[in-house]
């Protein structure tokens, strides 16, 4: 009876072990397993989310969580100035379409929240476009009349960025065809001087 008992106590202290190792390793399983719920039910909300009508997403019941939703918009300047006697005009436009510029020759400050400066007639500049929400915009420069003039545009805004062209004749009078305006960024369908 001792032979017996011999053989059963270390096959049942290698079972043991060989549990306490199964379990230990599923650990991390486990914790993987609790990751993954935890971004199917991420993705279950934010499909809920989508399909609320407006009335609840203004409730904030969908507010967006992001890193960037706690920051505040950076605010978006774009200046224009120009090396010369030339009437040179800055022409804005946003995603929806909406322009602040100039319109019948007056300043028309047609998109929302945001100020365009007075219209600069006699050369160098600058005309500036503010938005303190910093929305995505595009812009357009107009070559009116005068002499050539090399243009300077700089958006200090959010992916904004800085542009140089040459815009009006190179020569006294014109004998070859030259560029009337410029556009960088967004611009709807039909935006023209």
């Amino acid at each position: 009876m001792a032979r017996g008992w011999a053989l059963t106590f270390p096959v049942a202290a290698i079972a043991a072990l060989a549990c306490v190792c199964l379990l230990a390793a599923s650990q991390p399983a486990l914790g993987a397993g609790d990751s993954a719920h935890a971004a199917s039910s991420k993705a279950k909300r934010s499909k809920a989310c989508k399909k609320k009508n407006k009335k609840a997403r203004k409730a904030g019941a969908c507010k967006k969580r992001g890193r960037d939703a706690s920051f505040p918009p950076v605010p978006r300047t774009v200046t224009l100035t120009w090396d010369s006697a030339a009437d040179i005009d800055l022409e804005v436009y946003d995603i929806n379409g909406h322009h602040s510029g100039l319109l019948g020759g007056s300043i028309v400050n047609g998109i929302p929240g945001a100020t365009h400066s007075a219209n600069d007639t006699d050369g160098f500049g600058p005309e500036t476009f503010n938005d303190p929400s910093g929305r995505r915009v595009g812009y357009l420069v107009c070559y009116r009349s005068g002499p050539h003039a090399n243009v300077t545009l700089t958006d200090s805004g959010k992916g904004g960025g800085h542009y140089t062209a040459g815009l009006g004749p190179t020569e006294s009078p014109p004998t070859e065809a030259y560029s009337t305006s410029m556009g960088w960024g967004y611009l709807p369908v039909g935006a023209h001087c």
